[in-house]
């Protein structure tokens, strides 16, 4: 092991040949000296924190990136949100103002023809008023709902339920019922014709349904007619 008082006087030794040197020597060793310690601390501490804040740059621009893409992806999703909010209030506005609409045009048609309770005794009426036509035989054909008749079919499926809803928030769907009668009449041919027209002239109609006539022994002849009216109302008097 080389002595402290040994290295002492090796160091005093290098210090006296590097006194000993030219100026311009002595600014060489001296410019290589810190050249040699700069680069010893480039290899062992700049460097590495260099490379470690050129990573921490890179993941702090990269989770800059993601969260900007992120804060679009959620503002895109939030205003296909709103816009499709606001296009099922537009279908459910457009779905109630059809049922309204439906309904005022129900109402109308409603008016023009003969309430179910009415239908017999103006039938009654008409025959006091035709005494040469005799009824032969008189029968309900009872009453359905038009509106749940069927199913609709898969194109107006989402109209369905549109209208659906908008009667969900406005009341219930009123239902349609058909009321018929048939009956069998027996008279002249002139008789009988002057019966129906007397039935078209009504100033509140009835439906008409099927029709037959046949001829049993001139002149009498028999005609049946199927008459219906609609309703909104379920009750019908049964024959």
């Amino acid at each position: 092991m080389t002595r402290p008082a040994e290295l002492r006087a090796r160091l005093r030794a290098q210090r006296r040949a590097f006194d000993a040197r030219a100026p311009r020597e002595r600014l060489l060793l001296a410019a290589a000296g810190v050249a040699a310690v700069f680069m010893l601390a480039d290899a062992l501490w700049l460097s590495p924190a260099l490379t470690r804040w050129n990573a921490a740059q890179a993941q702090r621009k990269a989770a800059h990136t993601q969260g900007t893409q992120l804060q679009q992806a959620s503002q895109q999703a939030m205003a296909a949100q709103i816009a499709q909010a606001a296009q099922m209030r537009a279908e459910l506005g457009a779905a109630r103002q059809r049922v309204r609409e439906g309904e005022a045009s129900l109402r109308d048609f409603q008016s023009t023809l003969v309430e179910p309770d009415r239908m017999l005794p103006l039938l009654e009426q008409m025959l006091a008023r035709h005494g040469q036509v005799r009824v032969r035989a008189l029968r309900s054909l009872g009453h359905n709902d038009l509106l749940a008749a069927s199913p609709p079919p898969p194109a107006a499926a989402a109209p369905a339920a549109a209208a659906s809803a908008a009667a969900g928030q406005g009341g219930a769907l009123p239902s349609l019922y058909r009321h018929g009668v048939e009956l069998t009449l027996e008279g002249s041919f002139a008789d009988l014709m002057g019966y129906v027209s007397a039935l078209e002239a009504l100033p509140q109609r009835l439906l008409w349904g099927g029709m037959s006539f046949r001829v049993e022994q001139h002149p009498r002849a028999v005609l049946t007619l199927q008459l219906y009216t609609l309703s909104t109302a379920r009750h019908w008097i049964e024959i």
